[in-house]
């Protein structure tokens, strides 16, 4: 009984609580508006009465997106991959301590060798196989410009080796190889990236469905876009209305009403 006390206790604090090792770029909105753009799409898209959900995060961090999906949707299994061994760590801890790893697992993958995605590891509920996936997700490294960071985890995190361009065509391809015939594909860019996004979701034979621009007020432009794409579905977009996070352009950050309805963690 204390075991289950421990798991509503965290379920009920979630986001907060989670596991992040030190020196790694900590979790925050974009993995959260990610979770809940995911979770949007699934409710209302996906009969869960005739099917369980198989979902992935790629670069899943310390698992807080993916985490966030399974507890708002039941049906759904989910596989994190990352290819730093700590996040990794912090990801399962992080999972069992919410009472998911039954549903949930994570395992470390260099994205950049495809072949790997061939084996990848079970639950006790459901064994991943690429190719079969309903759904995957994903937060790629924004490559913006800046000083590099000391801390190896946060510098990875923001920039990668590979470059901006590259980075991107890595986590759609694999999308596209864990992906089922017309799977979704769900993740939040910078929109500096978008037409990078676009060239490396049309090589990956991704369709874009849907763009949802995030601005931080109501006068400023779009700082994030949430997309969604369809594995070999043709380009049929529909671009919503920006959501709004905070109420006033200056001296107070304090939520607008419809971005906590479309993400109550971020209270």
């Amino acid at each position: 009984m204390a075991g289950q006390d421990g798991v509503m206790q965290a379920r009920a604090a979630f986001p907060r609580g989670l596991e992040q090792p030190l020196g790694s770029l900590r979790f925050g909105m974009d993995a959260l508006l990610l979770a809940a753009f995911a979770v949007r799409h699934v409710k209302s898209h996906v009969n869960l009465k005739c099917k369980r959900i198989i979902a992935a995060e790629l670069g899943s961090g310390c698992g807080a997106a993916i985490i966030a999906l399974c507890l708002k949707c039941p049906a759904v299994s989910g596989l994190g991959l990352d290819r730093e061994v700590s996040l990794i760590g912090a990801a399962q801890r992080n999972a069992q301590r919410l009472g998911l790893s039954s549903r949930l697992v994570f395992e470390v993958k260099d994205l950049t060798n495809l072949s790997t995605l061939y084996t990848l590891p079970s639950t006790s509920d459901v064994h991943f196989t690429a190719g079969k996936f309903d759904l995957v997700l994903c937060n790629p490294p924004f490559e913006m410009n800046g000083r590099p960071s000391p801390h190896q985890l946060r510098e990875h995190a923001l920039r990668t080796p590979e470059g901006r361009e590259e980075s991107l065509k890595i986590f759609c391809r694999a999308s596209s190889m864990l992906l089922r015939h017309h799977g979704f594909f769900i993740c939040i860019a910078h929109t500096s990236l978008l037409p990078q996004l676009c060239i490396a979701l049309h090589i990956a034979k991704l369709g874009i469905q849907c763009l949802l621009p995030v601005r931080p007020h109501s006068d400023k432009p779009s700082s994030r876009l949430l997309l969604l794409a369809r594995l070999h579905a043709a380009d049929n977009i529909f671009l919503e209305k920006p959501l709004t996070l905070h109420s006033y352009a200056t001296g107070n950050n304090k939520w607008t009403k419809t971005a906590l309805r479309f993400c109550s963690w971020l209270k």
